[in-house]
């Protein structure tokens, strides 16, 4: 339940640091979110879909794949001869929110999956109940 509510919180992170940069916004709103995205959110997105690595440190392996894997992205579009830091922000806040609601299903679907087991039935009347 908790690494849902982070994920969700990181969800909603990526989707106001894209709102922001779309709308143009210029204020300390952006630059906290753009920092708490740069620093958390695409190594969550990494750690979530990881479950050897959510067994470990959250947050010092989401910090450390984070900033790998912008200063990365940065370093190849520039490389490429195709630099736009702020389109380059927007694919990565989308492919962050992929992950993340990839994460939140495949954990979904293992707990679904842990109680049919736990219940001995397979019925899609009780897979029906459990998602209600």
């Amino acid at each position: 339940m908790r690494d849902d509510i982070i994920d969700m919180g990181c969800v909603a992170v990526a989707v106001a640091v894209a709102v922001a940069v779309a709308a143009g916004e210029r204020s300390a709103f952006r630059v906290v979110v753009g920092v708490l995205f740069a620093l958390y959110v695409p190594g969550r997105s990494i750690v979530s879909n990881w479950p050897r690595m959510a067994a470990r440190s959250n947050v010092a392996a989401s910090v450390l794949f984070s900033l790998s894997i912008l200063t990365l992205l940065a370093t190849a579009t520039l490389w490429a001869g195709y630099w736009h830091p702020l389109g380059l922000l927007e694919v990565e806040c989308g492919a962050a929110g992929v992950a993340l609601f990839t994460a939140l299903l495949r954990r979904r679907r293992a707990d679904l999956t842990r109680a049919v087991i736990l219940t001995g039935t397979e019925s899609a009347t009780d897979l029906h109940d459990l998602d209600s």
